[in-house]
C-alpha cells in the first residue's frame, strides 16, 4: 500500500470500527461489512483529507480501499 491507500484504509478502519488488519490489499469493503451509511462518511472524510471532491455517481461500485485511493489519485489527492 502507498502512503495515500494507508490514510484512506485508516479513514476506513476508523468510520468503520474496524481492525485495521482486516483491510489487506483487495479486500472488499462490502466483505468487512462497511455498508452505504459508513460509505458516504468515509467519503466525506476523504475529501477533507485530501482537499477533494467526489461525485455520488463515482463512489458507487467502489468495492477496495486501492480503488478508492486510485479515485482520490484521480481527483488530485496528493500527500504533502
Amino acid at each position: 500500500m502507498d502512503l495515500i491507500e494507508r490514510e484512506i484504509a485508516a479513514i476506513v478502519a476508523e468510520v468503520a470500527e474496524l481492525d485495521p488488519s482486516v483491510l489487506v490489499p483487495g479486500a472488499r469493503l462490502s466483505e468487512v461489512e462497511v455498508d452505504s451509511l459508513n460509505m458516504v462518511e468515509i467519503a466525506v472524510d476523504i475529501e477533507r483529507r485530501f482537499g477533494i471532491r467526489f461525485e455520488e455517481e463515482e463512489l458507487i461500485g467502489i468495492e477496495t480501499v486501492e480503488r478508492l485511493a486510485e479515485l482520490a489519485r484521480d481527483r488530485g489527492a496528493t500527500v504533502a
